[in-house]
């Protein structure tokens, strides 16, 4: 038999025997106890495994994934979640030295993370989170980081909080969040490893109603490698927003402001601009939830090697149990348009669009067992990189134990 072939039958029957094991539970009870475990088996395939314009390559990632999480209680006062998830992935078709950063047909990565959140006083709670993953997917992600190719790399993203109840209509906070990429080819590393640090500070006026007034004023750093020349910026924000909580379930927050940008390279111009962000959330309250949100600011770059962009970008959701407690559908799509200012005359700058939709489904045959099948569609248009488009299915079943 095949390599592929005792890998494809592993994958989809590592996890049916496992949830067979647990059959006899009953299926009201779910998965109890401050341990749980699960193993997720699946695929992914895509006709461009390199995000290039010509010359493309189809792959079939085939992976087992494993999880336990550790879930501690204190009633209402704190609340750590831990969890670790290897993951062995096979691919169909690696990439060769020849085709730059050669990878193996077999790889372990895996992903760590934890949560805590802790009410420090009746007034004051505190909330840290860490999670560091090892992989060579392609990630998209709307204002930070952007992870395009399909090499090794470590994504370490790290965040925290406090915030304080001063009075009954006042209240402040403070949060900060560090990103860190690490590539493992050498190659890759000079030209495509960064660090993202941010930090927020917000005093909160509860008007009443179902309405919080806010004044922000926040801080950017952006760290990118490059052999060729001074990359990097900073940027600082201010500004004010609204939010209206509708209910428990329906929320909806209003941000704008002004930030100013500052490159690394003294040479270049800063910037000045308006930002600002909209976002509209329905969550549990009915079959059908969604979330859809628009932001205009400074962001990291995801051109190399450009140190900073001005991005546009529109992102919608919509989740509908078409069988509820069974079967549901989840419709997204995501719209971004970066704009590069001219950074040398090797780099004359222009924009980065982007767009995503894609569909999945997911079906819970019961509270132990359940399938899920998806299709994603990319496209890149711009001026300042190759132009691209991939098409993405992904199908995977998973036991919960």
């Amino acid at each position: 038999m095949k390599t592929w072939t005792k890998v494809m039958w592993a994958v989809l029957a590592f996890p049916l025997v496992m949830s067979a094991n647990v059959f006899g539970q009953d299926a009201e009870q779910g998965p109890e106890g401050p341990w749980l475990f699960s193993v997720r088996s699946g695929g992914v395939w895509t006709d461009n495994r390199d995000g290039l314009k010509s010359n493309k390559e189809s792959n079939l990632d085939l992976f087992i994934e494993p999880r336990v999480d550790y879930r501690l209680r204190n009633g209402d006062r704190t609340m750590l979640d831990l969890s670790v998830l290897p993951m062995l992935k096979w691919h169909s078709n690696p990439r060769t030295n020849a085709e730059g950063g050669a990878q193996n047909d077999t790889e372990l990565f895996g992903t760590a993370a934890m949560e805590l959140m802790h009410q420090l006083s009746p007034r004051v709670s505190l909330n840290l989170g860490d999670a560091i993953t090892y992989n060579d997917d392609p990630q998209i992600n709307n204002g930070g980081a952007n992870v395009r190719s399909s090499y090794s790399h470590i994504w370490n993203t790290a965040h925290g909080g406090v915030d304080a109840d001063l009075s009954e209509t006042l209240a402040t906070g403070v949060k900060a969040s560090y990103a860190l990429k690490r590539y493992t080819e050498s190659l890759v590393a000079a030209d495509e490893d960064e660090d993202i640090l941010t930090g927020e500070a917000y005093l909160k006026y509860k008007m009443g109603s179902g309405y919080n007034l806010l004044g922000l004023v926040g801080a950017s750093d952006f760290k990118n490698k490059s052999t060729e020349r001074k990359r990097g910026s900073q940027v600082i924000s201010a500004g004010v927003g609204v939010d209206k909580v509708f209910n428990p379930d329906y929320i909806g927050k209003i941000r704008g402001g002004y930030q100013h940008g500052e490159y690394d390279n003294a040479d270049l111009d800063s910037i000045d601009t308006p930002n600002g962000s909209a976002e509209l959330t329905l969550r549990a309250a009915s079959a059908t939830r969604f979330r859809v949100g628009a932001s205009y600011g400074l962001y990291a770059p995801y051109v190399r090697p450009y140190s900073i962009q001005t991005l546009t970008a529109f992102s919608g959701a919509v989740d509908h149990d078409v069988l509820p407690n069974r079967l549901t559908l989840t419709l997204d799509a995501q719209y971004g348009s970066g704009d590069y200012k001219e950074e040398g005359a090797t780099l004359p700058g222009g924009t980065d669009d982007m767009v995503m939709v894609g569909v999945s489904a997911t079906y819970r045959v019961n509270r132990t067992w359940s399938l899920s099948g998806g299709y994603d569609y990319e496209n890149w248009d711009s001026d300042v990189r190759e132009s691209f488009d991939r098409h993405i299915v992904s199908f995977s079943v998973k036991a919960e134990m």
